[in-house]
């Protein structure tokens, strides 16, 4: 079993050398496409006219006093925004170019997904206090509509709460992302977060839903502010949370709000001074640390946690003394490094877990309100080494517990006085993704859940604690003559190269029209995807989109590499910090085993990866290009050292303790043998021509920075001119997003049939 890495004092800073970009390849070769819809040749065989425009003699260097080792950069100066959108628009024009054959493609397989998806749709309507609250969308329109009605009336009209799509017009915006919305407790006010530009900068209004009037005062984007966001007992007390210029959430506010100075537009509202009208009640200056605010689903207690990537430490308020009170640590417990606590409220009582003393995948224990202690606490259950506890949800009479055991998502039903025993709930599937609906009522006997597998759509499960039956509140239309019984659902478990690992594979194709399965000859075009870090679990859910490739008779496949949990919590550490290179491994064990297997070939074999995700299909490109056909890297992390090593970059101190902190020798020297940019020119590739590649990021995107997307292709470009037979090479930059994609819905369908149809153009 593995140990998180602790990080060191000793210092080594890199030098970033920038030097000016160099000369570009003048012929891509002609990429034939065929099969199915695709009839085209893509013809144009030239690069990017914009490359020709850069000052080929820039060399600006970053200089550091500490120890230092020269690291060469040569597009270091991309991040300057202005000298590269003749760039940026001249990649643009380029992909435009060579999809353009694609174009009938494309339109068929938008249309193909809005066809399988009710156009016209709403949520499954909870209960909170007087209202069932729920959020529908209307068939062309782009954003959600926020309603309720009267719990108290038998035929109570929909009262419209918010509509994004009204609110997009008064921005004139083509991008809106709520950031939350929360209903105060006298269900009088609305408050709720905006961003308009996909750069996570969001805006608070707050509006009276007695008069249907704007509160005159908001919280202006340039504070910074964070999606965490809770009211007092009073419905006038807010706390919210802010973040420092690296975009890392730090401070936490208190404020009162006057509601009776009210507007009937949002742009006569006045900005809240932070300074002057609010109170700062909370302060982290870690910069490894994130903080947020949460109430328990008691309403009782409002938590403050800081944490990072392997940290926690917790202060608490009662939520009726939140007007005036100070919030306390919780326990006198200070943050511990490496370990990780978590915690939930139930009567006289807090249940806690954590990964102290050896247990990796946590141990539950129970202390009092009047007096907690951490240290003396007596255990709740006894430690499961196969069950990692990811959360647990306190009503009034039982506890939920979610976890993971045995590769799937598990929930265990509890007593809170310890007199029953332990309750797993089965599911009727191996493979499945399993999560918590909304649940806000804590004397409920009744648990809300989604559900679903590769084959079964998103399905709101109601279960009963009590009587352990389960009811089906909603099941996901799939529109057409979708049957899920023309295809099959596998799970497989890959023997990783070190020998300490079986990675599970999620594989799911259409039946054979011949036989009814298909034969392992090694013909079928593949898709392969794979993501590997923060612990995130990669289950077998359902997509919609997904249909028009396996239609097509493309298999698709999802490894679960070491980076996620999965399997456990030490399935996480196996692939973090001096582990991380087991990531990749996993993921190239994955292809090939497919390929010796006979799903695929190289040549009929295609990855793809989003964010962290990015980063695992850039190194795996630059470890193994050979056996790929094409690649496709979705606002891709992949300049790791320049990022890591900039402290004023979002993610980056707080992220130490994932990656590991370049200016650190240990860090560095292991880091630089995995990073995609660095790697794209090493030795091994000098006679390996990469696969086609698609890199699609966002101009906005405050996470991963759109010159890491930018400067990968770059330095490829500059690469492939020295062989004859390149892979093609296309940039999207979405110019009007951020880090999670297009915002209107309809948008989001083009995304997919554009990363498909390039797909199918390579592979088939």
């Amino acid at each position: 079993m593995l140990e998180e890495q602790s990080t060191e004092n000793e210092e080594f800073i890199p030098m970033i050398k920038c030097e000016g970009i160099h000369d570009v390849p003048d012929v891509i070769p002609e990429i034939i496409v065929h099969r199915y819809e695709i009839h085209h040749t893509i013809e144009e065989n030239h690069t990017p006219t914009s490359l020709n425009f850069v000052n080929n003699n820039r060399d600006e260097k970053v200089e550091n006093s500490i120890q230092v080792l020269e690291h060469s950069d040569p597009y270091f100066w991309f991040r300057e925004k202005e000298k590269v959108m003749d760039y940026i628009k001249s990649e643009n024009t380029y992909q435009k170019t060579k999809m353009k054959p694609l174009k009938k493609l494309q339109d068929k397989i938008f249309n193909e997904i809005k066809n399988k998806i009710q156009q016209n749709n709403a949520s499954v309507p909870y209960i909170w206090k007087d209202y069932y609250y729920y959020s529908r969308i209307q068939e062309d329109k782009q954003y959600k509509i926020y309603c309720r009605k009267s719990a108290m009336e038998k035929d109570a009209k929909e009262e419209i709460l918010l509509d994004l799509n009204q609110i997009a017009q008064e921005f004139e915006t083509e991008y809106l992302d709520l950031g939350f919305y929360d209903i105060s407790p006298d269900q009088n006010i609305m408050a709720y977060s905006i961003d308009v530009d996909g750069d996570e900068y969001y805006e608070m209004y707050f509006k009276d839903l007695k008069s249907g009037k704007i509160i005159a005062e908001y919280i202006s984007r340039d504070e910074c502010l964070d999606t965490s966001f809770e009211f007092g007992t009073d419905s006038r007390t807010i706390i919210f949370v802010t973040c420092d210029e690296a975009h890392r959430p730090y401070k936490v506010y208190r404020k009162t709000l006057n509601v009776e100075e009210q507007v009937d537009n949002i742009e006569d509202c006045k900005r809240i001074s932070l300074e002057n009208e609010c109170e700062m009640v909370y302060c982290d200056m870690n910069e490894k640390f994130n903080v947020a605010a949460y109430k328990t689903l008691t309403d009782e207690f409002i938590f403050i946690e800081s944490i990072s990537n392997n940290t926690c430490e917790y202060r608490y308020l009662r939520v009726d003394e939140l007007p005036s009170g100070e919030f306390k640590l919780f326990a006198n417990r200070e943050r511990k490094e490496g370990i990780e606590l978590y915690i939930t409220h139930h009567k006289d009582h807090f249940y806690f877990w954590h990964n102290d003393e050896g247990f990796v995948n946590f141990k539950l224990f129970k202390t009092t309100v009047e007096n907690p202690d951490l240290d003396n606490a007596p255990e709740f259950l006894p430690y499961n080494p196969d069950f990692y506890i990811e959360s647990l949800v306190a009503f009034e009479n039982h506890l939920a517990m979610f976890g993971r055991s045995e590769g799937v998502p598990k929930l265990v039903i509890l007593d809170p006085n310890g007199e029953k025993q332990p309750k797993e709930v089965e599911f009727p599937e191996p493979s499945y993704d399993l999560g918590e609906s909304e649940n806000y009522i804590y004397e409920s006997n009744l648990i809300r859940l989604t559900y679903s597998s590769f084959l079964t759509p998103e399905t709101t499960y109601e279960y009963n604690m009590d009587t352990h039956e389960f009811k089906i509140l909603k099941q996901e239309k799939v529109l057409g003559d979708f049957d899920k019984n023309n295809y099959v659902q596998k799970k497989l478990m890959v023997p990783s190269r070190d020998g300490k690992a079986k990675i599970p594979l999620h594989i799911l194709y259409k039946k054979s029209s011949i036989n009814g399965d298909i034969e392992l000859d090694g013909s079928h075009p593949l898709l392969l995807y794979g993501y590997g870090a923060y612990s995130i679990c990669n289950d077998a859910s359902f997509s919609y989109s997904i249909f028009s490739l396996l239609d097509r008779g493309v298999i698709y496949a999802v490894s679960s590499v070491r980076g996620g949990s999965e399997l456990g919590r030490d399935w996480y550490l196996q692939g973090k910090l001096l582990n991380k290179k087991n990531t990749f491994y996993d993921f190239i064990d994955s292809a090939e085993y497919l390929i010796q297997q006979g799903w695929t070939n190289p040549g009929k074999l295609a990855i793809e990866g989003g964010s962290a995700g990015g980063l695992l299909i850039g190194s795996v490109l630059c470890m193994r290009p050979e056996i790929f056909r094409a690649a496709i890297l979705e606002v891709p992390f992949v300049d790791l050292i320049s990022s890591m090593m900039d402290p004023s970059m979002p993610l980056c101190c707080t992220e130490y303790d994932e990656w590991g902190n370049p200016t650190i020798k240990k860090f560095y020297d292991y880091m630089i043998q995995y990073s995609p940019y660095d790697n794209i020119d090493c030795e091994e590739n000098v006679n390996k021509p990469f696969p086609s590649i698609l890199v699609d990021h966002a101009l906005n995107d405050s996470r991963v920075q759109y010159w890491e997307g930018l400067k990968f292709v770059a330095r490829l470009r500059h690469f492939q001119k020295t062989h004859s037979k390149p892979g093609l090479i296309l940039c999207k930059t979405n110019m009007k997003q951020g880090h999670g994609g297009a915002a209107q819905r309809y948008e989001g369908y083009k995304e997919l049939a554009f990363r498909f149809a390039f797909i199918l153009s390579q592979i088939q």
